[in-house]
């Protein structure tokens, strides 16, 4: 489900944001010179998003593809010019839907997941799909005695292709949906959350951002997610290829083409057709911001653990730990941008 932001006018220097969001709109009262960065951070601010570094402000260009809003930018002339409206949106998914603490950044990243299932975005197997459907019942309506299963409608818990895939009657779908449901009695709203994404990061297409590319002289995908770079070819489900983080050691572009180098020096480095300079930074952006939440993820697991945590009790062990931890910092750290 997007959050779509859209503006009005009301003096030549100030104008009013119209955020509209699961549960109300919200109203922005900023400068016509405000930033991509000031928005996005009065935006996350106002709806309590506190791990911002998960999402973004998206908008779609004239030639109807989307763009995501970049920090320096000033938000009124691109909206004016291009009169479209600016989504807030999940840009790198969690790789680890477990090391999201903050409520409100997983509702929005389940209700986002929801909504890439239900709509076909992520391909989601027809059981998957059940189980999914169970989890947001419980998520948005608690226990199953407390559902009224009469008035459900389907098509907003289920892809239109599991519907359609299978000759089953309504109540066949509501039986398997209330025999699911049964097993999730008692769950709280966030646990239900929780459930639903880490099924869904399960799935082939999760958090994958497409590309078309040209790679080795035939047509393909390039897809960039939270675990690193993959390669389509035949279809977008299964990678002809896969590049994980801790395997490349640079990535880096030049004019159409973006270059992945990996860490064994032997290996020669995977080169990508992209149609256009644009398209490449993109690319470059996107494989740049995951690779930043890698090492987020891994540099906060190692600043948490205390050496008691390892049995570390002499002064020997001690150095010993401090010396592994930094060791690992300077390995996650290896990783060239250019």
């Amino acid at each position: 489900m997007k959050i779509k932001i859209m503006l009005r006018n009301r003096s030549p220097d100030k104008y009013i944001f119209l955020v509209n969001y699961l549960g109300g709109v919200l109203t922005l009262d900023e400068s016509s010179k405000i930033t991509g960065k000031e928005l996005f951070s009065n935006v996350c601010k106002c709806l309590g998003v506190r791990e911002y570094w998960y999402f973004g402000l998206q908008y779609e260009s004239l030639k109807k593809e989307p763009r995501w809003l970049r920090p320096n930018s000033k938000v009124y002339r691109i909206i004016r010019k291009i009169n479209a409206p600016l989504f807030f949106l999940v840009k790198y998914f969690p790789e680890d839907i477990s090391t999201v603490v903050d409520k409100v950044s997983l509702s929005l990243i389940y209700n986002q997941c929801k909504g890439s299932i239900i709509s076909g975005g992520i391909y989601c197997p027809p059981e998957t799909s059940i189980l999914l459907a169970s989890y947001s019942l419980q998520s948005d309506q608690g226990d199953w005695a407390h559902v009224d299963y009469d008035s459900l409608r389907l098509e907003n818990l289920l892809p239109k292709t599991v519907l359609e895939q299978y000759t089953m009657s309504r109540q066949s779908w509501l039986d398997s949906l209330l025999g699911w449901h049964k097993d999730h009695e008692g769950y709280t709203s966030v646990e239900s959350q929780l459930e639903y994404v880490r099924i869904t990061q399960q799935l082939g297409m999760y958090g994958v951002n497409y590309f078309n590319t040209t790679w080795l002289g035939s047509p393909a995908w390039i897809g960039i997610h939270p675990r690193g770079i993959n390669i389509y070819q035949d279809n977008m489900l299964v990678p002809k290829t896969g590049l994980k983080w801790v395997f490349i050691r640079m990535v880096h572009y030049t004019c159409k083409k973006f270059v992945v180098t990996p860490v064994m020096e032997s290996a020669s480095p995977y080169i990508f057709c992209m149609s256009s300079l644009r398209k490449t930074k993109q690319v470059f952006e996107l494989a740049v911001g995951y690779h930043h939440l890698y090492l987020r993820v891994r540099s906060i697991s190692v600043i948490n653990h205390t050496p008691d945590e390892f049995g570390i009790r002499s002064q020997e062990d001690g150095e010993k730990f401090k010396e592994t931890s930094e060791e690992i910092c300077k390995i996650l750290q290896q990783f060239d941008y250019h």
